[in-house]
């Protein structure tokens, strides 16, 4: 009878350990899961900012190839320094 209870009882401690082994792989696995999750956020907001910095290297490309017509040089001029060209005249609106 004694050995029956011993079965018993190292049945049960056999299932236990068999339970906790079961808890342990599972929060593994949700905390792999989430792990996982932010990668893939952080992926997605690396590969959106990577199509920013394509393109704004694609307009200083574009910039830089006509860095030496003079129209583009002069429309620079005129939209970022606010200059005017020779015998044009200039109107500010004070109005505001």
């Amino acid at each position: 009878m004694a050995k029956a209870k011993e079965k018993k009882r190292g049945g049960f401690f056999a299932i236990a350990f068999i339970l906790v082994l079961l808890m342990l792989v599972g929060l593994q696995l949700a905390n792999m899961r989430e792990r996982i999750s932010r990668a893939e956020s952080e992926q997605t907001a690396i590969a959106a900012q990577l199509a920013q910095q394509r393109q704004e290297n694609a307009s200083l490309e574009a910039a830089l190839s006509k860095a030496n017509d003079p129209e583009y040089l002069q429309e620079l001029a005129r939209d970022q320094l606010n200059m005017v060209s020779p015998g044009q005249r200039d109107f500010y609106d004070v109005s505001n």
